[in-house]
Formats: C-alpha cells, sequence, structure tokens
C-alpha cells in the first residue's frame, strides 16, 4: 500500500547527455530534500522500460495539504543553485498533485505500470468502483503484484507553480492508476485481464488511455511515515 493519502506524481523526459547531472541533482538534492519536508513520507524514481516519458516520479505523503504548506513551498520557491542549473534538462512533464482514492498491496514493486485516463461525463462512480471494488483489489491478491493504486489530481492544487518550475510548460493528470510488480510480465497480465483499454473504456474511461512500464532506480524514505 502507498505511505500516505496523496501522491506526487511526475512524468518527464531528460536527454540521455544529461543523464549525470539530472542524478546528481534529483538523488542527492531533490529526493533527499524533499523526503525531509513535514507529511512527505517517501520519494522513487523509475526509468522507462516500455513508456513515451523517460522517468516516473512518487513522492508519498500524508495527504494533498502537504504539498500546498508553507514550509513546502518556501523550499520550492527557493531553488538552489543546482536546481536552478538542472530543471532546464527537465521537458515534456505531466505532474499532479492526487489523493489516494484506494491503494491495495504488501509494498514496493521494482517494476511500474502506469495508466492515465478520465472518465467520461457521468461515468465517474461505474468506473471508479470498477477500479476499487474488482479490478485493483484482484490484482493486488496476485502473487507478482506488491501494489494496485488508484489516484485523482487535485486540479487546484496541481495548478500551483513554485519558482523551481516557471518557465516549464507542465499538463496536469486527471485519473492514474499504478500497479506494482516483481516483474514486466505481470503488468502485462493485469493490463490484459483488467486494465486494457477496451475493458476500461467499457466501465467509462475516455480514450486515449496512456500505458507506460518503468523500472526502479532509487526509493529515500523517512521514518515518519508508517
Amino acid at each position: 500500500m502507498l505511505a500516505g493519502k496523496a501522491v506526487m506524481i511526475n512524468w518527464s523526459d531528460v536527454a540521455p547527455e544529461h543523464r549525470r547531472s539530472y542524478y546528481e541533482w534529483h538523488s542527492r538534492e531533490h529526493m533527499v530534500g524533499r523526503v525531509s519536508i513535514s507529511g512527505f513520507c517517501r520519494g522513487r524514481r523509475y526509468v522507462a522500460v516500455d513508456a513515451k516519458r523517460d522517468f516516473l516520479i512518487l513522492y508519498e505523503v500524508h495527504d494533498v495539504a502537504v504539498l500546498t504548506s508553507e514550509e513546502y513551498l518556501a523550499k520550492a520557491n527557493a531553488p538552489s543553485e543546482l536546481t536552478r542549473r538542472t530543471t532546464p534538462f527537465i521537458k515534456n512533464a505531466i505532474r499532479g498533485l492526487t489523493r489516494v482514492r484506494a491503494s491495495y498491496g504488501i509494498g514496493s514493486g521494482g517494476m511500474a505500470l502506469t495508466i492515465r485516463c478520465a472518465p467520461t461525463a457521468g461515468t465517474e462512480e461505474e468506473l471508479g468502483r470498477y477500479l476499487d471494488e474488482v479490478a485493483l483489489p484482484q490484482l493486488a491478491d496476485s502473487p507478482e503484484i506488491t501494489g494496485a493504486h488508484w489516484l485523482v489530481a487535485d486540479n487546484a492544487a496541481s495548478s500551483i507553480v513554485p519558482a523551481e518550475r516557471q518557465g516549464r510548460p507542465t499538463a496536469i493528470p486527471d485519473w492514474v492508476v499504478v500497479v506494482e510488480a516483481v516483474e514486466v510480465e505481470a503488468l502485462e497480465n493485469a493490463r490484459r485481464l483488467f486494465l486494457g483499454d477496451e475493458q476500461l473504456a467499457a466501465q467509462g474511461a475516455a480514450r486515449p488511455i496512456e500505458y507506460d512500464v518503468y523500472r526502479l532506480q532509487i526509493m529515500v524514505a523517512t521514518q515518519r511515515c508508517g
């Protein structure tokens, strides 16, 4: 299960020639700094296996209020020199400050499938019920699946643009499903059995539905969260 009731989730590109600088900044400064903020529980970065963008970032926090708090915004509005030098390398970002609507499973997985979609008008209850009562709990019962989660973006919170993000156009997702597993094949099975394009569309998801698969690179956690 996820460590908090909200997740900051981000997909983005970084060109190969900038990866070393990006890792120096993101691993050693950004992630460590973020999980030091009150209410942050855990940060994770994944790299693409079969995805449209190079990296997936997850920060699990107590609740969405943490991501609009004075402490968080003070840090985000005072970027370091290393942040200023490195963030121009980040392109094509999609970023959402999301509420956890459902979270099943036993822990983190080395592989992750993300699905970005939106319900068609009037189908929110039907699609949400399918995810929360059928697809995700059944997937979480599989021995190869370590977690299955449903996130919904808070548009107001996601629209706040602190100084460290200014000048970088960023899209906001709507609904996000994250499935974590021990191997890629388990994610392929999850998509085939419960989360395929036809299945989600039949439950009310609007097309296009975006699928991406990633492999875990690094996880940084704090002792303050259970």
